[in-house]
Order: C-alpha cells, then sequence, then structure tokens
C-alpha cells in the first residue's frame, strides 16, 4: 500500500510542476533602449579606437523574468554609449582601445544584477578593467525594467572610463 501512495504522490507532483513551465520571450536587443543618464563627459579629446566584443557568450546577455536578452554585437552598444559620453568615434586625441569582456543579466527572485565588464586601454598605457554591478530590485521582471538595469550598469562603466580619462588629461 506504501507504493501505492508514493507513486500517486509522485504523479501529483508531476502534474502539479508541469503548468509551472513558462514560456521564454527572446529579446533581441535594441540599443536605442539602452541610452541612459549621461552625467559626465570626458574633459579631453579622445577619440575610439578598436572596440572588440569578446565576451565568452554566444550572443545570451542573461535575462529578466521571462525575457532572454540576445545580443549579436555589444561593440556597437558600448561605441555608441562612449560616443554620448564624449569620446569620438574619430578625429584628435589619444585613442581609447575597449574589449568588452561581459555583459549580462543575473537574478534572483528579489535582485536583479547587470554586470557590464571592460578592459581598456589607453594609447600605449597597460591596460586597466572597469567593472559594474548595479544590483537593485527585481520590481515584476519586465521587459523595460532590464532594460533601465542594462542602461545603469553600462552608464557606470563608462563613468568609470570617463573618470580615468579625465584623470589622465594633458595640461598645458
Amino acid at each position: 500500500m506504501r507504493a501505492g501512495w508514493g507513486a500517486l504522490a509522485v504523479g501529483l507532483l508531476a502534474t502539479s510542476l508541469g503548468g509551472c513551465a513558462m514560456k521564454v520571450n527572446r529579446v533581441q536587443m535594441d540599443a536605442s533602449r539602452l541610452a541612459g543618464k549621461v552625467d559626465r563627459r570626458v574633459a579631453c579629446a579622445y577619440r575610439q579606437g578598436e572596440v572588440v566584443d569578446a565576451r565568452p557568450s554566444t550572443g545570451r546577455a542573461g535575462g529578466l523574468g521571462k525575457h532572454l536578452f540576445l545580443v549579436d554585437d555589444a561593440s556597437v552598444i558600448v561605441r555608441e554609449r562612449m560616443t554620448a559620453f564624449g569620446i569620438a568615434p574619430q578625429g584628435e586625441g589619444d585613442e581609447v582601445d575597449v574589449r568588452i569582456l561581459h555583459m549580462y543579466m543575473a537574478q534572483n527572485l528579489g535582485t536583479k544584477v547587470p554586470v557590464v565588464v571592460l578592459s581598456a586601454t589607453v594609447g600605449t598605457q597597460p591596460a586597466f578593467t572597469l567593472r559594474s554591478q548595479k544590483a537593485s530590485m527585481n520590481w515584476n521582471g519586465s521587459e523595460d525594467e532590464a532594460y533601465e538595469g542594462y542602461a545603469r550598469a553600462l552608464d557606470d562603466a563608462m563613468t568609470q572610463l570617463v573618470m580615468r580619462l579625465d584623470a589622465g588629461c594633458r595640461t598645458t
């Protein structure tokens, strides 16, 4: 009789969990939705050099709730944010090369953690690493909320880059 109850319990558990399957919404990231707040622009002339998407993933950038974000080429996104922060696509000044090491969203029930890790080189100076991990409350796992998180992390990484660049500004 015990075996019968065990089989019944397993059957009920399988039936109840079967209804929990969530349909995943694959979202191709739209760079225009990542335009965050630019609090600071670079103080002297710098220009963009090589921007390389060196992420180990195959285009996935994590997700939030039922939304899985896909980014085919993160270098386009980073170049746009560099331009917004005053690092010109071409022109005068030292060249700033950037390697995108990570760009993803991690989550648990109550927290979302967008992560951006960049390695930057200015001219012939040694590379330095910039890491943004701006955790915040996961309210409802919406697509808009995810975009806000990605934008906040990107802007934080860009602000760190600008601060490093400004520290190296040459005064004449």
